[in-house]
């Protein structure tokens, strides 16, 4: 998963991250989502990385204190 962060489409408290990109990769098998926060798609400009959970179909990203609904994204 790679997604860029922008007001239009997530709703999330905090400016700095406006343009950055999340990449993840969900692993079905495991409750655990290690996560990056980038400041290029490519995912090489680390800003900041961490472990998540998803509960309901939701994606929490605590750096932003956001939701994201894993339906709509996929």
């Amino acid at each position: 998963m790679n997604i860029k962060f922008t007001r239009d489409e997530y709703n999330f408290r905090f400016k700095q991250y406006e343009g950055m990109f999340f990449h993840a990769n969900i692993n079905e098998d495991s409750d655990v989502i290690r996560y990056k926060i980038t400041k290029d798609k490519e995912g090489k400009e680390l800003k900041e990385f961490g472990n998540t959970h998803i509960k309901d179909n939701m994606l929490f990203i605590p750096q932003i204190d956001a939701y994201l609904d894993l339906k709509k994204i996929k």
